[in-house]
Formats: structure tokens, C-alpha cells, sequence
């Protein structure tokens, strides 16, 4: 998946929402079953990122499970959304130390994870994932860029500074 930046990256259309909302349909809930899947394909694809959680984590779990479910429910006020995202990803850039490399390798995870639950997985639902991910992404990314005070300049780690 590739990294843009926020100006580069609409709001996905009525149809790709509506098949991002249908790959979740049998997802009840406060069920935690596509987070387990989204960690277990992200720790073994990525093992070294293991480290930035918590032994036990079932409540992360809890927490991406009913976050990525409230996004895919209210991407119809993509204001709101966004503005929830951009806090997100400052709190993941202070908190977990995620950085712009991370999230390819978590959009692949998770759109891996979301063809493991999803009973009427297609090939359509892969793209309009990768869609609405990319939209996602940016608007965390823009959150951690403003949280280092280089709003409109590329990312740059804070541990690469001088």
C-alpha cells in the first residue's frame, strides 16, 4: 500500500464505503474476532512492531475493534472521522511510536484480517479497503505531522532529527 498524503486522498464514494461496510456486516459488536486476526497477521508479518504492546492485548484488541468499527460506521461525516483520526494518530505517534513505515504493513494486516472474518469476501471488497485504508492512514499520519509541528513538510521520525 502506498503512503500519500492527505491532499492527495479523497473520501472513498457511496459504492466502496457501502462494500467496506458490507465486509463488517457479520461483525457483531464488541466482538473482538477481527482485531484478533488483524494482531495475529501484523505480529507475524511484522514481529519486531510485538514490542510496542502490552503483553496482554486483549484490551487493545477491544479498543482497535470497536474504533475501526465506529470509522466504517460513520464515514458518511467524513469531518468527524477525520478529525477523530488525526487525534488518533498523534496519540499513536506519542504513545506507540508508530511511524509513516508502519502502515503498509498494517493495512495489509488488516485487510488480510478483514478477508479471514468476512463471509462474502470479494476481490472488490480487497480494493475498497485499500481505498478507505489510504484515507484512514492519511488522516492519522496528518495528526502526527501536526503533533511534530511540521504540518505541511514530509514526516520526518523524531529519532532521524537533528
Amino acid at each position: 500500500m502506498t503512503l500519500r498524503y492527505i491532499s492527495e486522498v479523497p473520501l472513498p464514494d457511496r459504492d466502496v464505503i457501502d462494500l467496506v461496510r458490507r465486509s463488517c456486516a457479520d461483525v457483531p459488536e464488541g466482538s473482538t474476532r477481527l482485531a484478533k486476526c488483524f494482531y495475529d497477521n501484523l505480529f507475524a508479518m511484522v514481529p519486531e512492531v510485538r514490542d510496542m504492546f502490552p503483553s496482554d492485548i486483549r484490551p487493545q484488541q477491544q479498543r482497535m475493534a470497536d474504533a475501526l468499527l465506529a470509522v466504517v460506521r460513520h464515514l458518511d461525516s467524513p469531518d468527524e472521522i477525520s478529525e477523530y483520526l488525526r487525534r488518533l494518530g498523534r496519540q499513536h505517534h506519542r504513545e506507540l511510536g508508530v511511524r509513516p513505515e508502519h502502515y503498509p504493513h498494517v493495512g495489509r494486516a488488516l485487510v488480510r484480517a478483514v478477508s479471514e472474518v468476512s463471509p462474502t469476501w470479494t476481490s472488490s471488497m480487497s480494493s475498497a479497503w485499500v481505498l478507505v485504508y489510504q484515507w484512514i492512514t492519511a488522516h492519522m499520519m496528518a495528526g502526527a505531522q501536526a503533533d511534530d509541528g511540521s504540518q505541511g513538510a514530509p514526516y520526518t521520525p523524531r529519532r532521524a532529527r537533528r
